[in-house]
């Protein structure tokens, strides 16, 4: 950890957090990446302290959550299936590359990335991208996250 920058308190036990520099700096930039806000939990005795950030590193808010145990460790696997946009809601279909549109066209609204992934050969991680350049694109309506069994 880099420099202390910020002190919080625990709003349930009021210790002390310290946040470093860097913790600060990866938060901020995966803020900036995402929705506005990056979230840093941290575990105290019985419960965790989640510390919400923005992309300018400022710290919106700190939330203290009982904290669960479980004797079973619970694992959900989640993948996402892309729903598309109606064919008159999209942009042209001329401006996307050969790789694009064949995902595009494995996009049904029931068909997971996973599932695009094996049918066209495409690692997963390339699809997930392509996915979210069309959705960013407006040829996807919506990502919707599914439990896999």
């Amino acid at each position: 950890m880099g420099a202390v920058v910020k002190i919080v308190k625990c709003p349930k036990c009021k210790t002390e957090i310290l946040i470093g520099q860097d913790e600060l700096e990866l938060a901020a930039s995966k803020a900036k990446r995402g929705a506005g806000l990056y979230s840093l939990a941290f575990d105290h005795e019985d419960h965790v302290v989640v510390i919400y950030i923005d992309e300018t590193g400022n710290i919106r808010e700190v939330e203290a959550f009982p904290l669960l145990r479980s004797e079973v460790p619970l694992f959900v696997k989640i993948d996402i299936v892309p729903i598309p946009k109606p064919r008159e809601k999209m942009p042209s279909l001329k401006r996307l590359s050969r790789e694009e549109l064949a995902v595009l066209c494995h996009c049904d609204g029931s068909t997971s990335l996973r599932e695009i992934s094996e049918a066209l050969g495409i690692p997963y991680g390339r699809v997930k991208a392509i996915v979210e350049t069309l959705y960013g694109a407006g040829y996807i309506s919506k990502l919707k996250e599914v439990v896999l069994e």
